[in-house]
């Protein structure tokens, strides 16, 4: 039982890895098992069989669900793009007076929040910008990126697990 509810959360968390605005590291917070998963991969050769057994069933599960996820993602992205656009749009936009009520539930407003969020913009567009010209210096075609691409593509989805970590 225990088996069959770390790989539905593995699906959850695959699922979120690839669905725009959501973090698989948030996902992680949620469930309960993020520092339990993060001390688990730093120190699998530890107690290797007991590491082992928490990450497969999520690591399975995270397989599942970026598959699962990701083929209907396309099919919606190809089918419907504009809903599909303005639907992530959406929810990343209804989130936000949720995460302003919640940065601000303890202490209330500071000046510094203001500088993080402009500073968090700053990067995203600088991120899209910084896509747009690799891709134009090395001529990548996404229907077949190559090595170097996934690499970076990787580095960068890592932030969604890792960043998360805060007490």
């Amino acid at each position: 039982m225990k088996f069959l509810s770390s790989f539905c959360k593995g699906i959850l968390i695959g699922s979120g890895a690839i669905l725009p605005g959501i973090s698989s590291g948030v996902l992680c917070v949620i469930f309960g098992i993020y520092e339990k998963l993060i001390d688990s991969i730093l120190n699998i050769f530890k107690d290797f069989k007991k590491n082992f057994l928490f990450l497969l069933p999520l690591v399975l599960g995270g397989i599942v669900g970026i598959v699962l996820v990701g083929k209907l993602l396309s099919f919606l992205f190809n089918t419907y793009p504009m809903p599909t656009k303005f639907c992530f749009i959406g929810l990343i936009l209804g989130c936000i007076p949720i995460l302003c009520k919640q940065a601000n539930s303890q202490k209330g407003f500071r000046l510094h929040y203001l500088l993080y969020l402009i500073a968090a913009f700053l990067f995203g567009i600088l991120s899209i910008r910084l896509e747009k010209i690799l891709l134009q210096m090395i001529s990548i075609n996404l229907s077949e990126p190559s090595f170097f691409y996934l690499i970076i593509s990787g580095f960068f989805m890592s932030f969604g697990i890792v960043v998360p970590r805060s007490k």
